[in-house]
């Protein structure tokens, strides 16, 4: 039994102790929502809500992780009539259900505003009121700031299949990823 609780303590103290790690590993951001700006046939404004966790890496300069993301939002198509030859609107709800790896490169990690910039790269399961389900793969690119280290802003664009591409704006809280105590 001392053995045991001499290695645990032993382990504990050597992954404690590692003076180059300035910054926490894990941070979350438990929740984030904003607004789905669509870039064609603009029927209105979405809402798009999601969580992401992410692992800081090089004392917290580059960040990689994982997002989970609901969004949704109307287009507005132009349908002709044949009979009437009229033109007829049509709006059309589009909703996503995201998951992408993420990796974020922070400017100024220690600071208490830290600009960044990243990509990412998922899976994206969607719904339209025209087509049938559809599943495809989905890069993103995205800037924003982190705001003493627990409030995030994010402006992102997301490549969709079918040519519902989207910019989102959206503002998030964040746990951990602080700098430690040394």
């Amino acid at each position: 039994m001392k053995k045991i609780f001499l290695i645990l303590l032993t382990v504990y103290f050597g992954f404690s102790t590692n003076i180059n790690a300035q910054v926490q590993q894990v941070e979350w951001e438990i929740l984030y929502g904003g607004v789905v700006i669509p870039t064609k046939d603009v029927g209105s404004l979405g809402i798009t809500l999601g969580t992401e966790v992410r692992f800081n890496l090089y004392d917290g300069k580059i960040s990689t992780g994982m997002e989970f993301s609901l969004s949704g939002f109307y287009r507005e198509y132009n349908v002709f009539n044949d009979y009437y030859g009229n033109i007829e609107y049509t709006n059309v709800g589009t909703h996503f259900l995201s998951f992408q790896g993420l990796c974020d490169y922070n400017f100024k990690p220690r600071n208490k505003i830290v600009p960044f910039a990243g990509f990412g790269l998922g899976f994206v399961a969607s719904t339209y009121d025209d087509n049938p389900d559809g599943f495809f793969i989905s890069p993103s690119i995205r800037v924003g700031c982190e705001f003493y280290k627990f409030l995030r802003t994010t402006l992102d664009f997301r490549l969709m299949k079918y040519g519902f591409n989207y910019f989102s704006l959206r503002l998030g809280f964040v746990i951990g990823g602080r700098n430690k105590k040394v």
